[in-house]
């Protein structure tokens, strides 16, 4: 997927994964790239290589600088902070490796392929460990004054296999108590308590009054970090007309499809106009049998 690189586009990018919070002011140098995430999982030791895809998709010949930071997640959120570099005698910040040149000059609409290389050291700790590469163009017009840039970036996922707890818990399961129609939103509030990231995976499952199962909605497609908390959204939508009272079971699953945390709320879905439909025909029908009675008498006559 090419993401055009505007003044916002590390807003748009970062927002993808876990929504922190970015301003950049916007200028007409622009960047795409790809990938927008890399996920490896390296023993200590290991070593992957790979590219990145950058293209110059502005009208201006820029300035392009590589740089490798660290960034954390923010403890109780869904945010990320980048810090430059983290604590710890190595960081990702010292496992990439980019190409020969890590500032260049890119005409516009041209291509590039940046080779990297992630090295995990012997001494890298069981876990999770984040970084972003990021490719920052400046321009710089006839006269030589910079102008502002923009920047893009690809964050970075590295596991180390070992002694690492894939663990979370659902901090929160709400829906409408009422709506009058489908879809029905739902909202799980997801807490990482582990020592590694990583998307969980499970579902919603709806049952009526009645106890019947009359739908599953699939939860996936949300990363979350260690210590963190993000919300994950899902609407059920059924294809029949609902109403009553329903159940709702919310669960995530581990990496081998076991039950970490369920909960389970109820909720109702009441068609307000469609009910007052029933009524109102109930009621016209009503009023045509109370007139047809009073209007016409039907009387039996007797053969002579």
């Amino acid at each position: 997927m090419n993401i055009r690189a505007t003044g916002l586009i590390i807003a748009v990018l970062t927002t993808v994964f876990f929504a922190p919070t970015f301003q950049w002011v916007h200028a007409d140098a622009g960047l795409s790239i790809q990938p927008i995430k890399v996920s490896q999982t390296l023993r200590p030791g290991d070593e992957v290589t790979g590219f990145f895809s950058l293209t110059n998709a502005g009208s201006e010949r820029v300035e392009v600088t590589l740089t490798v930071e660290d960034f954390v997640p923010t403890a109780g959120t869904p945010n990320i902070n980048f810090i430059g570099r983290a604590e710890g005698v190595t960081t990702v910040r010292d496992w990439i490796t980019l190409g020969n040149e890590l500032v260049f000059q890119f005409d516009p609409g041209a291509s590039r392929q940046i080779p990297f290389t992630i090295t995990a050291p012997p001494t890298a700790e069981p876990g999770s460990h984040f970084g972003v590469v990021f490719f920052k163009a400046t321009q710089i017009d006839a006269a030589g004054q910079i102008k502002v840039g923009t920047r893009v970036g690809s964050l970075i996922f590295i596991t180390v296999p070992g002694n690492q707890l894939q663990k979370g818990k659902i901090i929160d399961f709400s829906a409408p108590v009422f709506s009058q129609r489908a879809p029905v939103p739902f909202k799980i509030k997801f807490e990482n308590t582990g020592t590694v990231h990583y998307e969980p995976k499970g579902e919603v499952v709806v049952k009526n009054i009645f106890g019947r199962e009359v739908g599953v909605v699939p939860v996936a497609g949300y990363a979350v970090l260690p210590t963190g908390v993000r919300d994950l959204d899902v609407a059920w939508d059924p294809e029949k007309i609902a109403i009553g009272r329903y159940t709702a079971s919310a669960a995530i699953y581990d990496g081998e499809g076991n039950a970490l945390t369920t909960q389970e709320l109820s909720f109702y879905v009441i068609p307000v106009y469609l009910i007052l439909g029933i009524i109102a025909g109930v009621f016209v029908i009503f009023r045509i049998l109370l007139f047809i009675k009073r209007r016409i008498r039907i009387q039996v006559v007797p053969n002579s």
